[in-house]
């Protein structure tokens, strides 16, 4: 059964997409393993600190709460 995503995963899934960003290269510049970063984006994992730190890279909120701005369906 698939669950779907949080705001926040929606939102950085969008903005990598956007900007052309791979999780290889994300993980890469944060110095964290590809499948992690894959796992925190996806919402398997959740780790504050690491979606902390996505967030300041893909400079977007790190709450779950909708925004404003928010483009999705």
């Amino acid at each position: 059964m698939r669950r779907e995503l949080s705001p926040w995963c929606k939102r950085a899934k969008l903005t990598m997409f956007e900007r052309g960003i791979t999780d290889t290269k994300m993980a890469k510049d944060l110095g964290y393993n590809r499948s992690y970063v894959n796992s925190i984006v996806n919402g398997r994992l959740k780790c504050l600190p690491a979606i902390k730190r996505i967030s300041d890279y893909l400079n977007i909120s790190d709450s779950d709460r909708k925004e404003p701005d928010d483009r999705w369906i």
